[in-house]
């Protein structure tokens, strides 16, 4: 039945009449479902939706290192709103500043949720099994010793029948702790403890790899600039990770996370007992250990194992919180407050919560804080996971590239849980899935918060052919992307998932190229802003969108928004170029939208296109002429296969745009004027191709509805 109403409908509003005009009013309790409408005019299912590669589809790239949830989303691209609202979900939940404030469990399900279980399903979730501290009148100095011993080094020797009067592990260091309380230094011990285990953990995971391997891998610096399109291939990636064993490194994760936030609550009470002006630094086989009093301290904190500093405003300089060295497993800071600045500016070594081939943790737990770094900085992992975790204040961070939540082979974090915060840098970063299903993520709880990832060429150079070099590839703020070696090399990797998430808060997104929920090359790029009035402001390949095999997602719960592009302003709202699931959703709110061309619902080369903006008044301005409002652009292979190539034959695609509700305006924009749609109006069903088309049909649909009521099942899934 509906699909003879909706048939009627189409045809009706070929005359020129709208839906009002055409069909009476129907009361009915329940909202239609409008994408089974739209599916059911064109002739296809729900199941229809996605790809399903097979083997002998001829020239169909085959990749490896895909995340685990890849290739289900790639065949069932609704699911990709479960997917991306999973994120902040876990972010209002584990975040909320109650429960901080209660629970010593959060960080450890962020880093999971965020990151673990999206790379690894060995986890469910049930805790780090922290051990307890060492049993004894010096529990620290204890601790300490079983870190000597598990390194292999000893604490003491013998000589002339006799212990040696040097060295001596315990006179060295009674002296520099015995001013602090001893509830303190039986909850650092706990917390070495756990780092001892963790250390084993990060062992067990590299045992497999060689130290030559590690140590070409370490020293790797330009991801961002050669892999892209496969210029540069490193072999030793390959054989690293081919060989580690990141399910151990997973758990040496969970366990730096939990023992870190345990430790903060831990200490927290004690932190007025502290001298002001108490400072220690300890040596252990994986780096010092620094303790800072309440004074405002300047630490270097390089070849660090630990750092805990008690108060002040302090100023950390040097690789802080990161794996220095191929043969440095871990790395933590834990400031308990303070306006503090990290600093660090040498691009050959990560810093600010940055894991290779290891763990990096920085966190901060109170204060407005300035981050500066540059490469793999402020949550990066490569073949590692490095983490990030700003607990409050309003904090600026700034980096270059490989920062703010990204990952190569590896797990990125950068969590902030409050405040009005600033982020800065020029590319692969906020949230950037990268080569060997990377999972980088940049999630931000609360605050009116900017984001901006360097668009202008003239400023750094990573300037974009598709915007004549002058607007730059960002590979920022929710992309996944991988290396394409089928025109090189063909050592080609999948790319990641990357994945922005901002809860709370009146939000500012500026990027260029490649942005805001882009995918590539077998990669998945997810942004997700749960509340607010937000602004988008990028230029292509953007705010849902991708191309070649791949996923891009853009999801705004609520708010009045406006999604706006400029300079070549295009590919965007729901664009998927070659086998791409590009995925839209605005659920409420009245928002502004501006694009020039191939945007708003519009597949090419067999990609499925969804744009769905559920409720309010919009406004739509566009250039005319162009494809788009649910448009699928026809090739001759799809009616014809090519004897080389098939696959274009077999698959499916569509363009689908779906307004629900409110009073839109939709425009044309042409030699600087603005004029009204004749086709794109309230209350109207069009198609693109039309039936009426030579190229209509071949398993390729465009089709755009604009009514007052309806809902898509799918978003409605988690409502009250």
């Amino acid at each position: 039945m509906k699909s003879l109403l909706l048939l009627l409908i189409i045809l009706l509003c070929s005359a020129g009449l709208s839906v009002a005009e055409a069909v009476p009013a129907v009361e009915t309790t329940d909202q239609p479902d409008l994408l089974a409408q739209a599916l059911d005019s064109i002739g296809l299912t729900r199941s229809d939706l996605g790809f399903s590669p097979k083997s002998y589809w001829s020239r169909f790239p085959d990749v490896p290192y895909k995340i685990k949830a890849f290739d289900d989303l790639f065949a069932e691209p609704l699911k990709l709103y479960d997917y991306g609202k999973s994120f902040g979900g876990a972010v209002r939940k584990y975040c909320d500043p109650v429960r901080l404030d209660s629970l010593n469990d959060n960080l450890y399900n962020l880093v999971y949720f965020l990151g673990v279980e999206r790379k690894t399903g060995g986890f469910r979730a049930y805790g780090a099994n922290l051990i307890e501290a060492p049993a004894g009148e010096t529990p620290f100095i204890q601790a300490l010793e079983n870190l000597y011993i598990s390194a292999g080094v000893k604490t003491s020797f013998y000589t002339f029948g006799k212990k040696a009067d040097w060295p001596d592990l315990r006179k060295e260091i009674e002296p520099k702790i015995e001013l602090l309380p001893i509830a303190i230094r039986s909850e650092l011990a706990r917390l070495v403890e756990n780092l001892r285990e963790a250390i084993d953990w990060r062992q067990i995971a590299v045992r497999n790899i060689s130290e030559e391997i590690r140590r070409k891998v370490f020293y790797i610096r330009d991801l961002s600039e050669t892999q892209g399109d496969g210029m540069v291939y490193y072999p030793a990636i390959d054989d690293a990770a081919q060989a580690i064993d990141f399910e151990s490194l997973c758990y040496a994760g969970l366990k730096v996370a939990a023992a870190s936030e345990q430790a903060d609550v831990g200490l927290r009470p004690f932190i007025k007992d502290i001298p002001n002006d108490f400072y220690a630094e300890i040596p252990t086989p994986y780096g010092k250990i620094i303790l800072g009093g309440r004074e405002d301290n300047i630490i270097d904190g390089t070849y660090s194992l630990l750092i805990v500093d008690f108060g002040g405003d302090d100023s950390y300089t040097g690789s802080v919180a990161a794996t220095t060295r191929p043969d440095q497993p871990v790395s933590v800071l834990i400031d308990l407050g303070g306006n503090d600045n990290y600093s660090h500016d040498d691009i050959q070594t990560p810093s600010q919560g940055s894991g290779i081939l290891g763990v990096g943790l920085l966190y901060d737990a109170a204060g407005s804080d300035r981050y500066i770094g540059k490469v793999f900085a402020q949550g990066a992992g490569f073949l590692g996971i490095g983490i990030l975790f700003d607990k409050a204040g309003g904090d600026n961070y700034k980096a270059e590239t490989s920062a703010q939540g990204a990952g190569y082979f590896g797990i990125g974090l950068s969590i902030d849980a409050a405040g009005d915060d600033n982020y800065y840098l020029y590319g692969d970063g906020q949230g950037m899935g990268g080569i060997g299903g990377g999972i980088g993520c940049l999630a931000d709880y609360s605050g009116d918060d900017i984001y901006t990832a360097e668009p202008s060429s003239q400023v750094v150079n990573r300037g974009d052919y598709h915007s004549e070099f002058s607007i730059n590839v960002n590979q920022a703020q929710g992309a996944g992307a991988g290396r394409r070696g089928d025109g090189s090399d063909g050592h080609s990797w999948a790319g990641g998932l990357g994945v922005i998430v901002d809860t709370y808060g009146d939000d500012q997104y500026f990027s260029g190229n490649w942005s805001l929920g882009c995918g590539y090359w077998f990669g998945t790029g997810i942004c997700y802003d749960g509340e607010g009035d937000d602004l988008y402001k990028s230029v292509y390949f953007t705010q849902a969108s991708g191309a070649h095999f791949c996923n891009g997602v853009l999801i705004d719960e609520a708010g009045d928004d406006k999604h706006l592009l400029y300079e070549t302003a295009g590919a965007a709202f729901g664009f998927g170029w070659d086998f791409t699931n590009a995925l839209f959703i605005d659920r409420a709110g009245n928002d502004e939208y501006s694009a020039k061309m191939i945007s708003y619902g519009l597949a090419q080369i067999r990609s499925f296109a969804f744009f769905f903006d559920m409720d309010g008044a919009d406004k739509y301005v566009y250039r005319r002429g162009q494809q788009g409002f649910g448009a699928a652009t026809y090739r001759k292979d799809m009616a014809q296969p090519s004897e080389l190539l098939t696959y274009m034959y077999y698959a499916k695609s569509a363009g689908i745009f779906i307004d629900a509700g409110g009073t839109d305006n939709y425009l044309f924009e042409e030699d600087g004027k603005h004029f009204g749609s004749d086709i794109y109006r309230d209350g109207t069903i069009w198609m693109t191709p039309s039936r009426t088309d030579s190229t209509f049909g071949f398993n390729n649909f465009g089709i755009g509805i604009d009514t007052d009521a309806g809902r898509i099942p799918e978003l409605n899934l988690f409502d009250q």
